[in-house]
């Protein structure tokens, strides 16, 4: 049987298997896990290196906003306590002005009563001028009463809670509250009303302006104390079972709320401001010049 014959190229497959694998596969794999081992480590060195890094950027952000939320914040306390110093000032010369004039108001009845004299005509028109003042609180007046005392709860500053009438701060007393209690005093019989010592009339405006509650455009802070002159052995219990009353007892156990009612045997109401002057009539028939 004849040989198959040989390739020409047959002695060339021993030099390509020698270049093409110059290695020992088992080498190579040797090889591949020393790389990968040794590429681990420096992995696992740089990790924290990087944490570090992110740490510090994180740092330095947060120091830099913290350090621009303390300007605000010292910024805006510095405009709230120049604002409150103005308004501070400028009740003070409020309150001299109005001292001021009640003098010229003492002095301006006194005249008035000497040259209506003692006629007939000018006792009956200093009668009916006197009731008319007292109807519209432009004289000063005293006698036992009703003190009401409304104040914000301790935590009120915090503005915590949404419940009472959707406003932010239930621990809060409104201009409604004021409004409420002077109206009840009023039903209950009261003669004569004053809030912080100012007097009340039936133009009297109870207001707000953000979280101040002003009387007549005059700001007021709490605790607000309401003055009543009147029959306290009528008022008291009238008044201490108005729903107004009732509604406050109420808040004082669910807000915080300072409430309070007290008997005063004797009270000093201080004039209304003046009314304005629309119009004005001479005397006739033999009256006073």
């Amino acid at each position: 049987m004849a040989e198959p014959p040989h390739r020409v190229d047959g002695s060339m497959s021993l030099l390509v298997d020698t270049t093409g694998e110059a290695l020992d596969p088992a080498y190579g794999e040797a090889a591949r896990r020393k790389a990968e081992q040794g590429s681990e480590p420096a992995a696992r060195a740089a990790s924290p290196r990087l944490a570090v890094v992110l740490l510090l950027v994180v740092g330095l952000g947060t120091g830099v906003a913290s350090a621009q939320v303390r300007r605000s914040a010292h910024a805006a306390d510095g405009a709230r306590a120049r604002l409150v110093a103005d308004v501070r000032e400028q009740t003070a010369q409020t309150d001299a002005l109005v001292r001021e004039l009640d003098a010229l108001r003492t002095r301006v009845a006194g005249t008035r009563d000497t040259v209506l004299g003692d006629g007939a005509l000018g006792r009956q028109l200093s009668a009916r001028v006197s009731a008319l003042e007292a109807a519209t609180g432009q004289t000063p007046v005293s006698g036992p009463g009703l003190v009401v005392t409304l104040d914000d709860a301790s935590d009120a500053a915090s503005g915590g809670g949404n419940g009472r009438g959707g406003q932010l701060g239930d621990g809060r007393i409104y201009d409604r509250d004021v409004q409420d209690v002077v109206n009840a005093l009023w039903a209950a019989g009261a003669e004569a009303v004053s809030i912080n010592g100012q007097r009340l009339t039936a133009l009297t405006a109870i207001r707000s302006a953000g979280e101040a509650v002003l009387v007549d455009f005059r700001p007021l802070s709490p605790p607000y104390r309401i003055s009543a002159i009147g029959d306290v052995d009528a008022m008291e219990p009238a008044f201490a079972d108005s729903a107004t009353a009732r509604r406050f007892v109420t808040y004082t156990s669910l807000y915080g709320l300072g409430f309070g009612t007290r008997r005063a045997k004797h009270l000093a109401l201080p004039a209304a401001a003046p009314l304005e002057l629309h119009s004005s009539q001479a005397v006739t028939s033999g009256g006073p010049s």
